[in-house]
């Protein structure tokens, strides 16, 4: 029998307790008073429902299932706590149903296999899989291939360490990783369709010639991509992030925000800031996203034909897309919002135009949102005794979205004559 004294253990030698034993619990302040309880109570009572069946303690190999031709298949519904380093020596784990993998801490509780094949993964999984404060290092570690509709990986605290691939994690409506680390570790890819790919806190410290990050065409992510408040260490020769921009995600759904990036690698590459897809704030090291658009025209010889007086009409010339847009689709005076998320921006034009002389001339931006021109840019100036003006500016601000556009109209105030606007310089820029 083993026995509980003033809340000390003793027994007389290290054994295991089973259902069949009983504990004597004494009292501190009354030696004489004792209890005695069965095992199966004492556990209820202290453990939550913790038994040998549910809930083992991974000190060395001997302590999981045994290996079947080198494979270790945990068990459904058990938790694996690991106090150590546990080399499996050769043998790798297949995991079943629910089943959990928790350290104690990723500084001391390692889970390696020397001798299994580098290329061979060291965790295998078509399930659900909660991870905890435990360090993983192989030369490949993950083959995670979910159902993509009901399983979920959720981790804290795992670190990746020396894996020249961490592997793949495929098909999973949840991918969530907070406060882990890639330390000499690259090459982890995230495929098939997956619901929310989210990294915080977290650490990235890529491997020589590799990538850290691979996001490939085939991927399907249906809601976000986010990684926040992380740091990524990418040497020369490295690459941080590959997001090809052929993989499937909405529009403003790759979100970097307060991300760092350092080194002297290749920090993005595929998707860039420039893109749809991306939404990039707060970060260093990359340039961040902006929503801008600008279109210009200069010495335009084409006429502006005016039918009746005070009547708007689209500004005519060809127009020129700046190198510099993004998020905005330029076609001949008109730029196009792209950004899926509503914004205000500070509209701005300057112009010069030909008319007749003396003529009044009204310029203004047609916004699609309202079908017409915005009364608060209508702007006049007149033309002089050659029928001449240079200088003509006039802004507003508007609240758009994707699809909204904005265009130059002019009218003559004064008759008939034809406008020509001969140089245009049009500007969108987002108000943070």
């Amino acid at each position: 029998m083993k026995n509980f004294i003033n809340n000390q253990a003793f027994t007389d030698s290290v054994t295991s307790l089973d259902g069949s034993d009983t504990i004597l619990v004494r009292k501190t302040a009354n030696s004489k008073k004792n209890t005695e309880i069965s095992y199966s109570n004492f556990i209820s009572a202290i453990g939550g429902g913790i038994t040998d069946n549910n809930f083992i303690f991974v000190n060395t190999p001997g302590d999981l299932p045994t290996a079947v031709s080198n494979v270790i298949t945990l068990l459904a519904n058990v938790t694996y706590f690991f106090t150590t380093t546990v080399d499996l020596i050769g043998d790798r784990i297949v995991c079943g149903l629910n089943t959990v993998i928790l350290g104690a801490s990723s500084e001391n509780c390692v889970l390696k296999s020397t001798g299994l094949n580098s290329s061979t993964a060291l965790i295998t999984s078509v399930y659900s899989l909660p991870i905890r404060n435990i360090t993983f290092t192989h030369g490949t570690v993950l083959n995670l291939d979910g159902d993509g509709t009901t399983t979920a990986l959720d981790w804290y605290g795992v670190n990746f360490t020396d894996c020249a691939t961490v592997g793949t994690i495929k098909d999973y409506t949840n991918v969530i990783i907070e406060s882990g680390a890639f330390l000499n570790s690259a090459n982890l890819t995230l495929d098939g369709t997956i619901g929310t790919v989210g990294f915080s806190n977290s650490l990235f410290d890529g491997r020589t010639s590799q990538t850290t990050l691979i996001i490939p065409s085939t991927a399907n992510i249906t809601r976000r991509f986010r990684i926040i408040y992380s740091s990524f260490i990418t040497s020369s020769g490295e690459t941080g992030i590959n997001f090809s921009t052929s993989a499937t995600i909405s529009d403003e759904r790759y979100i970097l925000d307060t991300v760092n990036f350092s080194g002297g690698g290749t920090y993005l590459t595929g998707v860039t800031e420039t893109s749809n897809k991306a939404l990039y704030s707060g970060c260093v090291g990359i340039t961040n996203t902006a929503v801008n658009g600008q279109l210009y025209m200069q010495s335009n010889a084409t006429a502006t034909v005016v039918s009746a007086t005070n009547t708007f009409y689209k500004v005519l010339g060809t127009t020129t897309a700046s190198a510099d847009n993004s998020k905005y689709t330029h076609t001949n005076n008109r730029l196009t919002n792209d950004a899926s998320i509503r914004r205000k921006y500070l509209i701005h034009c300057a112009l010069s135009f030909d008319s007749g002389n003396n003529n009044v001339c009204q310029f203004g931006f047609y916004d699609s949102v309202l079908g017409t021109i915005r009364t608060p840019s209508k702007t006049k100036s007149t033309a002089n005794g050659s029928g001449r003006a240079e200088s003509v500016s006039f802004s507003c601000v508007v609240s758009h979205i994707q699809g909204d556009y904005l265009e130059i109209h002019c009218a003559n105030t004064t008759g008939t004559n034809n406008i020509t606007v001969t140089d245009m310089n049009f500007i969108i820029t987002e108000i943070k």
